[in-house]
């Protein structure tokens, strides 16, 4: 593999992941939707299965974050590397 094959590699796989990351953010936005209307379903209920819901939707929260930072890291470690090599 030459080194213009490894950067063309490189650069399919950032697109890849910009791909990933507009479906996330797209994922993201109805999650917060979803959640909204959930917790104002659930705002009276102190139920062990709406507390559960409520921490379950704050997790799903969590998670889309984490991926975003890591799909962004991969990015940045990608265009230095690409840097790197030229």
């Amino acid at each position: 593999m030459t080194i213009g094959d490894v950067k063309a590699t490189i650069r399919k796989g950032d697109q890849a992941l910009d791909n990933a990351r507009m479906s996330i953010e797209k994922a993201n936005a109805r999650l917060a939707d979803a959640s909204a209307l959930a917790i104002a379903s659930l705002h009276d209920s102190q139920s062990d299965e709406a507390q559960e819901s409520r921490r379950a939707l704050g997790v799903a929260a969590d998670e889309v974050e984490l991926v975003l930072r890591r799909i962004k890291a991969a990015k940045d470690h990608a265009a230095a590397y690409l840097t790197i090599i030229g």
